[in-house]
Order: structure tokens, then C-alpha cells, then sequence
């Protein structure tokens, strides 16, 4: 009897500690799929680059009228944020559609991407570290 109660103890344990590993994978696949419903996601230069060459891109820039003669990316459209007719520029793009965001580093289009997704955009991505990222990394850039 009392190897009984000795067994039945380690197989309660086993049960214990496998239903505990069972809950941890379902909540890291539960992560996952959160990770795969973002709306705002932030995206390093070389997946922005790759996106961007696609036809028919929604690019904005959020810089202001002097950082924009710097240089820009190809077909991208100037909204600044702070123009008092952001509403009315943001209204010309299509909310069905992927529209892709970046500044000088990264802060504006932040903001930007939080007011798109207000707006009602479902896809927005922003370039990771803005067009000084894109620079560093001698990405080609129009005047």
C-alpha cells in the first residue's frame, strides 16, 4: 500500500508539471497570432525598401516642407503632421490599403500611424529609424 500512494504521488506530479508545459506553448501561440493581428508595425529599411517597389504603394512623408528638399523617396506624397489639413490629405489615400509612413527618425511617423489607424487604416507601416536609417544605409533617395 504504501508504494501505492508513493506511485500515485509522482504521477500526480508528471500530470501537474506536463498540463503546465501544455498551458505554456497554447499562451506563446496565443502571442503569436496577437503579434500577427498589429495594425502599426514598425519595419527595418531593407523590408520597407522591398515593400515600397511594389505598384500602386500608399508612401507618405510626415517631415516638413525643408526636411522634404533634402530628399525623399520615390512616389512619395508630403502630409506634414502638424498641417491643420492632415484629416483632408489622409482622406485622398484608401483605408482598404497598405499605406506605409516615415520621418526623419522615427517619432512623427509614430504619431502618424497611431492617427491613420484612428482614421480607420487597418495596415501601417512605419520605417524603423526614419530616413536617417534609409540613408545610412545608402538607400537611393530623390531631390
Amino acid at each position: 500500500m504504501k508504494y501505492f500512494y508513493v506511485i500515485s504521488f509522482f504521477i500526480a506530479i508528471s500530470l501537474v508539471m506536463s498540463c503546465n508545459k501544455i498551458l505554456q506553448n497554447t499562451s506563446q501561440t496565443e502571442k503569436v497570432v496577437v503579434s500577427q493581428t498589429q495594425v502599426i508595425r514598425v519595419i527595418d529599411v531593407i523590408a520597407f525598401e522591398k515593400a515600397i517597389t511594389q505598384e500602386n504603394v500608399q508612401l507618405i512623408d510626415v517631415r516638413t516642407q525643408e526636411e522634404w528638399e533634402e530628399g525623399y523617396l520615390k512616389n512619395a506624397r508630403r502630409f506634414q503632421i502638424n498641417n491643420p489639413n492632415w484629416d483632408t490629405q489622409i482622406a485622398t489615400l484608401d483605408t482598404s490599403k497598405p499605406v506605409y509612413v516615415y520621418c526623419a527618425k522615427g517619432g512623427r511617423s509614430a504619431r502618424s500611424a497611431k492617427k491613420l489607424k484612428k482614421a480607420g487604416f487597418t495596415e501601417i507601416y512605419d520605417l524603423q529609424g526614419g530616413i536617417t536609417a534609409w540613408k545610412e544605409a545608402g538607400k537611393p533617395m530623390r531631390m
